[in-house]
């Protein structure tokens, strides 16, 4: 017999018989959408320890109903980039590859990549560093920079900035009323005459869905992740740090590939209110309605 084997499935078992007490203990709040009280909350985070999952943040507050999004990543097409990016059209070098189409003239540099990801260069200001960065008007460059694409201070989250002699750096994900939007991302960099560099995969929130659901509370949600870590052999006899908890949308990134370079057919999909925990195995989707692990 395979002893080790055997032992891992022994542990995985009462893992799992442990799970199933703590919800015939508390049937009246884990067995439904209500928010779990104080003394439960206890309860739960020494359950939790026991299983070596240590929370090491604010747990947030259980959420009012919210409704699925609609969405599709925004697609800059290379017209819109004619328009926009360059002085002289007629001097700018297009060529098409499979995965993306490059265009660039003796100043400017753009990739824009069929998932929707767009990269723009200046050269000129990527070569020219200034000898000290006015963190001022690199912000200022960059807020006119993203209201070009129309992008609003609003649509941004969880943005961090950054300053070196020569740049202001400024990272974040997209948000959507104060959530985040998931597997999105915008990094730019700026001087004090303009952006230098920017690289960002966007949404288009194309309808909000009216019909609101319950979201599961926050605590239920680490319950459903200590259930899926009992079923990951791999994770026995470690210890799991929590640092972040939040909630927001999650968007499954399988999108149809588009046929024609110039035709605006990225796939439309659910974004789905998920909580999001950051841990130091990296980031666990759980699905704020049914409890489903999203994303592990």
């Amino acid at each position: 017999m395979n002893w080790s084997r055997a032992k891992t499935i022994l542990i995985i078992l009462f893992l799992i018989a442990d799970i199933f007490l703590l919800y015939e203990l508390y049937p009246g709040i884990l067995g439904n959408n209500r928010m779990i009280d104080e003394e439960s909350t206890k309860e739960v985070i020494k359950y939790l320890e026991k299983q070596g999952i240590y929370v090491r943040c604010l747990i947030p507050k259980a959420s009012s109903p919210k409704a699925p999004l609609t969405v599709k990543y925004k697609y800059f097409d290379s017209q819109y980039a004619l328009k926009n990016f360059f002085h002289d059209p007629e001097e700018v070098v297009i060529k098409d590859y499979e995965d993306r189409q490059i265009m660039e003239d003796d100043r400017i540099y753009i990739e824009i990549y069929r998932n929707g990801e767009f990269i723009y260069t200046n050269k000129k200001l990527m070569e020219n560093k200034a000898e000290e960065v006015d963190d001022k008007a690199a912000l200022s460059s960059i807020e006119m920079f993203l209201k070009k694409l129309g992008i609003e201070g609003k649509d941004l989250y969880d943005s961090t900035q950054n300053i070196d002699r020569s740049y202001v750096k400024l990272s974040c994900s997209q948000g959507y009323k104060d959530t985040f939007l998931d597997e999105s991302y915008l990094d730019v960099m700026a001087t004090n005459e303009g952006v230098a560099y920017m690289k960002i995969l966007w949404f288009e929130v194309e309808n909000n869905g009216k019909t609101k659901k319950e979201i599961m509370d926050p605590m239920r949600a680490l319950l459903k992740l200590a259930d899926k870590l009992a079923q990951q052999p791999e994770v026995d006899n470690k210890t799991v740090t929590i640092f972040d908890i939040s909630l927001g949308y999650y968007f499954d990134t399988d999108i149809e590939q588009v046929e024609e370079f110039d035709i605006v057919e990225v796939e439309e999909g659910t974004a789905i209110p998920s909580w999001r925990i950051k841990t130091d195995m990296g980031n666990i989707y759980i699905n704020a309605y049914n409890g489903t692990v999203e994303k592990n």
